[in-house]
């Protein structure tokens, strides 16, 4: 790609990345407030002494534990969270990380790969890594959370959404702020694979969880929303990226002057030349490239429809929706419905293109 044609991606990203944004921001009329991430080490001197003596007491007691029964046993698990904890408020953010990432491993070992138990401490290291500034780790920790999650809870059910909720949250900060100092394509790729885990998080249509465990009306509204905005977002962006060697038509044959020799009925050789037409051979994988990116749009465009339509269904179906927040919900289906009307005015002129 040239350069003029790697600065118009960036920017066409750029511009995707504000959209996308704004639009999450969006969702915190109805959305429950994220734990605090941002630890205040304690500034008043009599306040951190007191904290610095109650890590002392607990590095002591952790020793003591270890040397009895061993560096696994689960009663290391409560002492490991509590230092931890007075490590963050100490503003000891890295050792905080240690000693959740410790008390994670034994937990996994006690109570297996796939424990309930796991989700607490993996909430206080994610928040501890962020606190660090290490956000590889935090973005690992963040996939292990959503991972156990799907396998805990059921699709459908409030836990495996507010699960998909918050990471989708972190995703969108993390490419807000470009922390993990990745390209555009890459970024691009973590918002395409948000549809998807957003899709899983609603659950199939004809099951929607009811009941005690049931995903609330305003947490489906959320997902569904986050969901179009991103599918939006990267149908917009695939129809804005299209190589422009693919806009401009190959031809299926090309003609070629060649010569070879020819034996006459007297034995005698000459050379024969001419025009002759054959296949281009860029012809096959310029249509190969073609039809990969329109059904990248298409699926793109298509997807954004179908969950719109939920959208509205969703809305109808639930009065409840329509009034409450002032009128919020009714309104982010406009701004939807707005989008969609463009992109698919896009896509028809794309089309026509090609």
């Amino acid at each position: 790609m040239s350069a003029r044609g790697k600065l118009t991606q960036t920017r066409l990203f750029a511009g995707f990345l504000l959209c996308l944004c704004a639009a999450w921001a969006s969702l915190s009329y109805s959305a429950e407030e994220p734990d605090a991430v941002s630890i205040v080490p304690a500034a008043d001197p009599e306040t951190a002494l007191a904290v610095s003596q109650q890590v002392t007491r607990y590095e002591q007691e952790l020793v003591a534990i270890e040397s009895e029964l061993g560096p696994y046993d689960v009663n290391l698990i409560e002492v490991l969270n509590d230092l931890g904890r007075f490590y963050m408020e100490l503003g000891q953010f890295q050792s905080a990380a240690n000693v959740f990432e410790r008390a994670l491993n034994i937990t996994r070992i006690s109570n297996g790969l796939y424990s309930e138990e796991q989700l607490d401490i993996l909430t206080q290291l994610v928040n501890a890594y962020k606190a660090a500034g290490e956000w590889d780790l935090a973005d690992d920790k963040m996939h292990l959370a959503l991972h156990l999650n799907t396998r805990i809870y059921e699709p459908g059910s409030q836990a495996y959404a507010d699960a998909a909720l918050a990471f989708g949250e972190w995703k969108i900060q993390a490419i807000r702020g470009n922390l993990m100092q990745r390209s555009a394509l890459v970024n691009m790729r973590d918002i395409e694979r948000l549809r998807y885990v957003y899709g899983a998080a609603l659950g199939p249509e004809s099951e929607v969880a009811q009941g005690e465990d049931g995903m609330r009306t305003q947490t489906r509204f959320d997902l569904l929303y986050a969901k179009a905005y991103a599918e939006a977002q990267v149908a917009d962006y695939a129809m804005s990226t299209i190589p422009l060697r693919l806009e401009r038509p190959v031809q299926r044959y090309v003609s070629e002057y060649v010569c070879r020799e020819v034996v006459s009925a007297t034995g005698q050789v000459s050379e024969s030349c001419g025009t002759v037409r054959r296949e281009n051979p860029q012809y096959r994988e310029y249509e190969m490239q073609r039809q990969l990116y329109r059904d990248r749009v298409q699926a793109a465009v298509s997807s954004l429809d179908n969950t719109i339509d939920e959208l509205e269904a969703l809305l109808n179906a639930q009065p409840r929706l329509q009034s409450g927040n002032d009128g919020a919900a009714p309104a982010r289906l406009e701004e939807l419905r707005t989008m969609q009307v463009n992109i698919n005015r896009n896509y028809r002129r794309s089309v026509m293109r090609w």
